[in-house]
Formats: structure tokens, sequence, C-alpha cells
């Protein structure tokens, strides 16, 4: 968790915090407090943070992989999907756990560009915002710590786009945290708050397009 943890430390996430009570009165992100587009934006406009917000995500999506891949058998799927995956550390594995099984990684451009080392012979990248471009056609699409990020409309607006692009048999895995229903502080609880911070998810909608 080196990684994920780092990048609460930097400077750049410091200042994010301190407009935290912007998200509190307003019930909108606070990097909209610094830039009208989001935190996307932030990220494009200042790439060194970019960077190491994109190596916080892989690292915490490792922690998460070996559970996903037992939990579920690919075998019998044959082209799955994986939408905003990043970098396509997941799909990687999924795709090392069902050999003849063949995917799609969809991403922002920028991220698809750093994810190039993943290409192979069964794994494609395809670039594009998932608001606005078509999603890839397959039987499977995993959807891993996306939804989260958006407020009910856009939530939705990304299952529309998933269910035009999904083939008659498809299967739509939807891989979130479920927050724990118990008093006391708990790993859940943690993150709800961190994406009220960054994200505004389900609070008021939030402006802004990109994909994550």
């Amino acid at each position: 968790m080196r990684d994920f943890v780092a990048i609460f430390g930097t400077p750049f996430a410091a200042e994010l915090l301190g407009y935290f009570d912007y998200t509190l009165r307003t019930g909108n992100p606070t990097p909209y407090k610094v830039n009208p587009d989001g935190l996307f934006a932030l990220h494009q406009a200042n790439p060194e943070h970019g960077k190491l917000f994109n190596v916080a995500m892989t690292s915490k999506a490792r922690r998460q992989i070996a559970s996903i891949t037992a939990a579920y058998d690919f075998s019998a799927r044959e082209a799955i999907a994986d939408i905003g995956g990043g970098r396509g550390h997941l799909l990687q594995a999924v795709l090392d756990a069902a050999p003849r099984t063949e995917g799609v990684l969809f991403d922002l451009p920028p991220v698809i560009e750093h994810a190039a080392a993943a290409a192979s012979d069964r794994l494609s990248l395809q670039a594009g915002d998932f608001f606005t471009d078509p999603l890839p056609a397959a039987d499977t699409f995993l959807i891993m710590d996306v939804i989260h990020d958006w407020d009910d409309e856009r939530a939705a607006a990304l299952l529309s786009a998933v269910r035009k692009a999904a083939l008659p048999s498809a299967r739509v895995l939807v891989i979130e945290t479920i927050i724990a229903d118990v008093p006391g502080p708990d790993w859940s609880k943690i993150m709800d708050v961190i994406m009220l911070w960054i994200a505004g998810a389900g609070s008021a909608p939030a402006p802004g397009t990109s994909g994550c």
C-alpha cells in the first residue's frame, strides 16, 4: 500500500484537503474548487502527480486481484472488456487465469499511452472516454472501483454505455467496496470519505465529463 498511501502526502493532496469545507458546503468534489474541469483535468495539467495517481491506483488494484480471480470463473468467457481498467493489471491476471479468453483495456488516452506495455496477442488497448465514445463489444465487462467515482446520473450513463456495447449473453461484473454497516472505524468508511472529497460521488451532481 506504499504508493497508495504516499499520494495522500503530496503537496497537491494537502492543498485539496485544505478545501474540504467546500465539498461539505456544496456537495461538489474539492478538485472543482481548483479546476472547473475536476480531478482528471488537474492530473492532465500536472503530469507528475497524474503519474503518481496512476501508480497509486495500480498499487491498490494489485491487492484485490487474487481475490477477484478466485471468486469468479472467467474460463468460459470469450471477450472481456475492462472499462476504466488503468494499466491493465486486473485484466492481465484474468487472462492468465483464462487462457482461451481475449481482452480489451479501455481507458482515457493518457492512461492507455502508459499502459502500452500491457498489450499482447490476447490483450488489446482502446483509448476513449466512456461517457462520449463507444465501448468495445464483449461478452464480459469488468468495472472495478469506477462507479464510485460518479454521482447516480453519471453512474447510470456509464452502465447504459455498457449495455449498448454488450453482446446478448454478456455479464457485467461491478467490483466495489461495500460500506460496512457497523459502528467504528473501517477501511470502507475511509474510502467513502476520500471519494466524497475528491469525486463527490453520492452527493450533488458534479460538472465535467471526463472518464476515470
